[in-house]
């Protein structure tokens, strides 16, 4: 039995969609996707188990009677009681499933704290090892995890890279962009967000390491974090956007930043806005 039959067959144990395909990225990308898919699966079983009995575990506080008797009030109704059951699991399971997918984005990323370059550079990160059966580590890496938390997909959704789009803007272009960029990901950008970034732009370095750039998160549809930093003594801005976005969107951003980059934008951008960054109506 070659290793990718072996492999197809465990990934089918664990219930994969695609067991082969998996397998095949494994053995011919040298990426510890068995490992990947068991983490995710057992993760995706604690986000599912979030049901109505487990919220009424938390919130029951201690006098079973009237607890149910409250909600018997409230629910007067059997077919509102069903109602109001569903709408409390998805939130639960909506809260469950997007600080499993914000741990999972801070072990991929140490380096997305707020941290100043410099403590960073004294203080320890972390990484996520896989292990042989017997428990000895392979070295190999399980990255960028949070990706595939909804149902695993196809191999080539998790290997895919974690870079959206990348390169540099003309700093007078950064508002419409970070603008833009937003709209993309369905984020309401507005002053506050703008004041966050333009706040911190003085300070950054291109020539420096990525991790020193300032990172600002944009969650909204999908997430993407841009990675902004000055060309000292000129007047572009280099950018990278990281997350996880479909291909539609990759080519807009991407597209954005040719625009941004070739284009100055902030006469028209103007003639649209009131000088502050509010839009005129």
């Amino acid at each position: 039995m070659t290793d990718v039959e072996k492999l197809t067959r465990l990934f089918a144990a664990l219930g994969a969609s695609d067991p082969r395909g998996w397998a095949e990225s494994e053995v011919g990308e040298n990426l510890p996707q068995l490992a990947r898919y068991r983490l995710l699966r057992a993760l995706s079983q604690d986000i599912q188990a979030w049901d109505t009995a487990s919220i009424d575990s938390l919130l029951d506080d201690g006098d079973d009677s009237n607890h149910h008797a409250e909600r018997a009030g409230t629910d007067a109704e059997g077919a509102r009681a069903v109602d109001h059951a569903a709408d409390t699991e998805r939130v639960a399971r909506a809260v469950a499933r997007e600080t499993t997918f914000s741990v999972l984005y801070r072990l991929a990323d140490p380096d997305s704290d707020d941290l100043p370059a410099d403590l960073r550079q004294q203080v320890p990160g972390w990484v996520l090892m896989e292990t042989a059966p017997a428990g000895e580590p392979t070295h190999r890496v399980l990255g960028a995890l949070y990706e595939d938390l909804d149902t695993p997909g196809p191999p080539a959704q998790a290997s895919r890279s974690r870079t959206v789009a990348e390169g540099w803007i003309r700093e007078t272009n950064l508002r419409p962009f970070c603008e833009s960029l937003a709209t993309e990901v369905a984020y309401d950008f507005d002053d506050s967000d703008w004041l966050a970034i333009d706040t911190a732009l003085p300070d950054t370095d291109d020539e420096q390491p990525r991790s020193a750039w300032y990172t600002y998160p944009l969650v909204g549809r999908d997430r993407v974090d841009l990675q902004i930093a000055r060309s000292v003594g000129g007047s572009e801005v280099s950018v990278s956007v990281r997350g996880t976005v479909d291909g539609r969107v990759r080519d807009r951003v991407e597209l954005l930043l040719d625009l941004m980059a070739r284009y100055n934008l902030m006469a028209g951008y103007d003639l649209m806005n009131d000088g502050s960054g509010h839009r005129r109506r």
